[in-house]
């Protein structure tokens, strides 16, 4: 039996550089580039500016006051930031401010219609390069919100989607439970004004399903692309011009924190996931055996189990897609602790 444990703070985490399969690219909206109509975007990001209008006939007149810029850089939480705004098209039809990874597709009149969302756009029809690989499957997205609202009942929206190698749509009238093809997790975010001009951050966690639309805690299907989308309103039309959502520093959570460390099949009792170092003082002559359990399903945990070669020390590596997180515990025989003494 092992007693007297001493816990040590220290961190240990061997993360990988962080690459655009895991973590959106510009992310944290310092890379901006000009459009050929002059309007400036942050890179890898689409708007207004670089739409795709498809109006037809009389309707078509409209497409120059659609591809009105919508989006502005701003001082952010960190650097630079990205403003959307809502404002009136032709003076007429209010348009919610939109700021989307993929390409943004106007074909009708009806702001409701499927025919108008964002989309992955794999084969670059839209000439705009408005596709993200991704292959991570996080536990959450934070990222950093500032509202300038007319009305603080006013309600944002983001729309995290994960998802296979299709063409993938964002609608408008699109719930996270609406079934899609290629639809692998998301994660749908209504932000809410704290009406104090204030830069806040926000999280918001991700679920998965299967192939029959239902909501899984674990999916083996590695994904291939996210599309990702904000408005000023998670109403088509909804707010008032002028409205205006600042966004910076999105970042994908991947929970590499334990759930339990069990030491000979007893819970180690002042066991703290942010804790990653452990002395443990006991008798040496019986190895214990280590199993863990992990707080994310899509984590995994290797154990090298303390031997006699190794100094009686276990190493517990967790790991998920943007790298791993080491504990170790070291087991200390009791006759060692009174010669120090």
């Amino acid at each position: 039996m092992y007693r007297n444990i001493v816990l040590t703070i220290s961190l240990f985490c061997l993360a990988n550089i962080l690459s655009a399969q895991v973590q959106l690219p510009n992310s944290n909206f310092e890379q901006w580039t000009t459009t050929a109509s002059g309007n400036a975007i942050p890179k890898y990001w689409h708007s207004f500016g670089d739409a795709d209008c498809q109006l037809k006939g009389i309707y078509s007149w409209g497409c120059p006051f659609m591809l009105k810029n919508h989006s502005n850089r701003v001082t952010g939480h960190s650097g630079y930031g990205c403003e959307i705004y809502a404002d009136f098209v032709g003076g007429v039809a209010l348009v919610n401010g939109v700021l989307t990874t993929g390409q943004m597709r106007f074909a009708t009149p009806n702001n409701n219609s499927s025919e108008n969302h964002n989309y992955t756009d794999r084969n670059n029809t839209g000439g705009h390069h408005a596709a993200i690989p991704f292959t991570g499957k996080p536990d959450s997205v934070i990222f950093w919100c500032k509202f300038n609202m007319k009305k603080k009942s006013n309600v944002a929206m983001a729309k995290f989607h994960i998802h296979g190698n299709v063409s993938y749509k964002d609608i408008s009238t699109h719930q996270s439970t609406t079934a899609q093809k290629g639809k692998i997790g998301n994660a749908f975010c209504e932000i809410k004004d704290p009406n104090d001009h204030k830069w806040h951050q926000y999280r918001y966690k991700f679920d998965y399903y299967n192939e029959q639309n239902q909501k899984v805690s674990y999916i083996s299907n590695r994904p291939s692309y996210i599309l990702v989308s904000f408005s000023t309103n998670k109403i088509t039309k909804g707010g008032n011009a002028g409205d205006k959502l600042a966004i910076d520093d999105i970042k994908m959570v991947y929970n590499k924190r334990l759930a339990s460390i069990e030491i000979n099949g007893d819970v180690l009792p002042e066991f703290d996931p942010d804790k990653h170092d452990y002395v443990i003082y006991g008798d040496n002559h019986i190895l214990p055996n280590i199993t863990v359990s992990c707080q994310s399903p899509h984590a995994q945990a290797s154990i090298e189990q303390p031997t006699h070669e190794n100094g009686h020390q276990a190493i517990i590596k967790v790991m998920h897609d943007d790298g791993e997180l080491v504990y170790t515990i070291r087991f200390v025989e009791e006759v060692m602790l009174a010669e120090e003494r």
